[in-house]
């Protein structure tokens, strides 16, 4: 049987995209609505211990890689063949933000990957063209939607929270920059890491000013 083609990264991969986003918006709900800290941090310690023996199995043995591969392929990239996949990190993210940051930080970061990271690749990839480059090659296009994403997951968010309507904008709007502007950051580290652990770092500052926190 012939080895599947794998999408590179500039390419829409629409499958990995909604992966990515219902991944995320799950653990968000789960840990928002059912999950308190420890058995959160619990269940996503499994998931990262599963994750991680799982990839170095299938990079250890090329009969478990080819066989991943051909189940995984609608998800996966072409440069994962032989390396890490962004799922270690993703969820080891997850484990980190939710194990430090207060809940509603914890969410917010979450669902910024969840929902922030993807819009920003579907316009980069389809506008990106359109306008200037800016750190690591993202474009303007890609940072504006995230912000505008980020802002509005913020908004939803944080409303029913017993915050004035100026400390809500003013939040969502951080939330934004947070969101948007986490992956331009020079760090030599997989995004699905980054950018919920920076953007939730940021909203925790935010809080602690406010004294939400």
């Amino acid at each position: 049987m012939a080895a599947p083609v794998l999408a590179q990264r500039m390419e829409l991969h629409i499958a990995r995209k909604l992966w990515h986003a219902s991944t995320g918006l799950a653990m968000a709900l789960v840990y928002g609505h059912l999950l308190t800290r420890p058995w959160a941090t619990a269940v996503l310690g499994c998931m990262l211990a599963l994750a991680l023996s799982l990839e170095w199995g299938r990079l250890k043995s090329p009969r478990i890689n080819r066989l991943a591969i051909n189940l995984w392929a609608p998800l996966m990239r072409r440069e994962e063949k032989r390396r890490m996949t962004g799922v270690p990190f993703y969820i080891g993210a997850a484990l980190l933000c939710v194990a430090v940051f207060p809940k509603p930080v914890a969410i917010l970061s979450l669902l910024y990957l969840a929902i922030g990271d993807p819009m920003a690749s579907v316009f980069g990839i389809l506008y990106g063209n359109r306008g200037p480059r800016l750190a690591g090659g993202k474009s303007v296009a890609g940072s504006v939607a995230a912000f505008f994403a980020c802002a509005v997951v913020t908004l939803l968010v944080l409303d029913p929270l017993p915050f004035t309507e100026w400390q809500l904008i003013g939040l969502a709007l951080w939330g934004g920059v947070l969101g948007g502007g986490a992956e331009l950051l020079p760090l030599e580290v997989d995004d699905n890491f980054a950018i919920p652990l920076v953007s939730g770092f940021g909203q925790w500052m935010a809080f602690l000013l406010l004294g939400a926190a």
